[in-house]
């Protein structure tokens, strides 16, 4: 099986950073074997999930807009996208 890492970037508006974080807990992350949440600065933040298939992260994806829509009064927009967000085939890795 190849799994599939996805990184979603997410610009917070100021006073928002609790209630997103609150958001972000309760979305369900049963299709995914390993995610993150990481502050990279004040208001700006990284989701990174694994998931062991791409047919997981289409389900995903479709849940996913729908909790975006949800939150998208508390993000600010990266020119004209609510997120940035990248994915790929994980080619190595490890745990330590």
């Amino acid at each position: 099986m190849t799994n599939v890492i996805t990184v979603v970037k997410y610009k917070v508006k100021e006073g928002f950073q609790d209630q997103f974080l609150d958001a972000i807990n309760s979305y369900d992350y049963s299709k995914t074997v390993f995610w993150r949440f990481v502050a990279l600065n004040e208001n700006e933040y990284v989701s990174i999930s694994e998931y062991t298939s791409i047919d997981d992260t289409g389900d995903d994806e479709i849940s996913g807009l729908e909790w975006l829509d949800s939150v998208t009064h508390m993000i600010e927009y990266f020119d004209k996208n609510r997120t940035q967000s990248y994915s790929g085939i994980v080619l190595s890795g490890g745990n330590a």
